[in-house]
């Protein structure tokens, strides 16, 4: 089963996002390494969804120079779980047992204040500048363009070193872990970490069930844009996936989509 987000920005983020989501299935079940490797597959998949993008731009006139796209993905194979992204839309993976609710992992930002990441964009030509602690950005040299917030991304051609390379991370899920996850666009994580997040809905996921608790969590998001930013509030896209869930009324609303090779 594959899960994902993709969040674009810029002028024809909408189109980025839109073409993503569509493309990047498409190649993780034509990858080579399909069900051998997925690693390899999942990295594969973001290298030629990247190479498409560009294409589908340049045929249909899309400047990507200041345009492009987050991306995060799971895929859960018999018990292991897959994790595969980029940019700032981030995976946080709990337990919600009682007797064990505790966060097992919350991916960490692309950004280009990491020194990795910075040394890689400079070493390609491109300038990075603090302009307040912990906010960095990407420009051409000697230029306010297109001043990028991330350092890995579909698209957004327009500063070198920007690299839609996945980070890639692999779980082990034992056949009676109660696991979840949430994938969800930084409109989520802007003011929240993956430790409270895990804190806010292991409980109510025991207790309500996964629609009810993502939608406690996207209304609690809201609330804090509003408290922080008036009536801006960041898009916000969020999947919450839950294993080992008990029967309930309500399962039938649960959806799954699953990638089969042709």
């Amino acid at each position: 089963m594959l899960f994902g987000v993709v969040d674009g920005h810029g002028p024809f983020g909408h189109l980025v996002s839109f073409r993503l989501v569509q493309s990047l299935p498409h190649f993780v079940a034509r990858s080579e390494h399909f069900g051998q490797n997925w690693e390899l597959a999942l990295k594969d998949a973001f290298a030629k969804a990247n190479e498409e993008l560009h294409r589908f731009g340049s045929v249909h006139s899309i400047n990507l120079e200041a345009s492009g796209a987050a991306c995060s993905v799971v895929l859960m194979e018999e018990q292991t779980v897959h994790v595969a992204f980029v940019g700032d839309a981030r995976v946080m993976l709990a337990s919600w047992n009682r007797r064990d609710s505790r966060m097992l992992l919350c991916t960490e930002d692309h950004k280009p204040s990491l020194p990795t990441e910075r040394a890689r964009l400079e070493a390609s030509g491109s300038e990075v500048r603090e302009l307040d602690p912990g906010n960095s950005r990407i420009y051409l040299p000697g230029s306010n363009f297109p001043g990028l917030t991330m350092s890995r991304a579909f698209g957004d051609t327009a500063c070198k070193g920007v690299l839609a390379q996945p980070e890639y991370h692999r779980l082990l899920m034992q056949p009676d872990d109660q696991w979840y996850c949430v994938v969800a666009t930084d409109g989520i994580w802007e003011f929240m970490e993956g430790q409270e997040v895990c804190n806010m809905t292991s409980k109510k996921l025991r207790l309500k069930g996964p629609r009810e608790t993502l939608r406690f969590l996207t209304g609690a998001s809201r609330k804090r844009w509003n408290h922080c930013c008036g009536d801006y509030c960041d898009d916000i896209t969020g999947i919450l996936v839950q294993w080992n869930a008990p029967e309930s009324k309500d399962s039938k609303f649960n959806h799954s989509l699953t990638v089969a090779q042709p």
